[in-house]
């Protein structure tokens, strides 16, 4: 299995939709993966869940509190109909947990990584992690069941500032996840402006960055309104293909120009 953090320590960067459609696009591909909604904002679960109750259901905060369901699956909520995707939903309890995790070791900083290993028992491929902005006990323990970060961001100063605080945090990860390592930065909402190319040029000269860069459509705000992975509300839109040509370039030989297995 192939663990991944989306995350940003800034936010409106597109991390929820560059994980939905990492995951969309896998699908397409016969792959099988976990999206995990680790912000208290919900952001993703309300996507897909637009009436989804935390409380009468199992969710990504008692996976952290040790008090979900034994079974890994009994706690996930399948978003297609062959089950090649499924979401562990987010709660607005982890707002509460984090103010807790400061007074008690309520939860395991390795929870995520345990509940990971038994989904790839199981035969997952990939597990995918919606952090939200800032080290919360979610997003802390997301890092340290991934394997890798994906990080977004789209090109003014303030998203360079946090760009590079994020590359510092993960690199101090690394003390107790030695496994982790940057995939790559994804830059989104691109457009061609001359202070969007030379905030390109000085992110290419400082980190890596993938070679895709995911263009600025309408079709994409669009898409989350109609609760449609953008590839499926507008297949041609400039974003839905440069989605599909990012996770080539991310997966290499795992999916082709066509988005079906190899």
């Amino acid at each position: 299995m192939r663990t991944i953090a989306i995350m940003n320590l800034k936010g409106g960067v597109g991390k929820t939709v560059t994980a939905l459609t990492l995951a969309d696009v896998l699908r397409r591909a016969g792959k099988t993966s976990v999206i995990v909604d680790c912000d208290g904002q919900m952001s993703l679960t309300r996507f897909c869940l637009p009436d989804f109750d935390p409380d009468n259901a199992p969710s990504v905060a008692d996976v952290l509190l040790g008090c979900s369901e034994a079974v890994w699956s009994d706690n996930t909520i399948p978003q297609d109909t062959l089950g090649r995707i499924q979401l562990l939903p987010g709660s607005s309890t982890l707002y509460e947990l984090d103010v807790k995790a400061l007074k008690s070791s309520i939860h395991s900083i390795h929870s995520l990584r345990d509940f990971r290993d038994a989904a790839a028992e199981d035969g997952v491929d990939y597990m995918i992690f919606d952090c939200p902005p800032g080290f919360t006990a979610a997003s802390c323990a997301a890092l340290m069941a991934s394997d890798e970060v994906v990080i977004p961001t789209v090109v003014d100063g303030f998203s360079l500032m946090g760009v590079g605080d994020m590359v510092a945090q993960v690199a101090s990860m690394r003390q107790a996840n030695a496994a982790i390592k940057i995939a790559g930065i994804l830059i989104c909402q691109w457009h061609n402006s001359e202070a969007v190319r030379q905030g390109e040029a000085l992110l290419r000269q400082r980190w890596p960055v993938f070679n895709t860069v995911i263009r600025r459509t309408e079709r994409l705000p669009e898409s989350t309104f109609m609760r449609r992975p953008v590839i499926d509300y507008s297949p041609r839109s400039a974003a839905s293909l440069d989605y599909r040509a990012w996770v080539r370039e991310y997966l290499h030989e795992e999916v082709r120009d066509d988005g079906q297995k190899v």
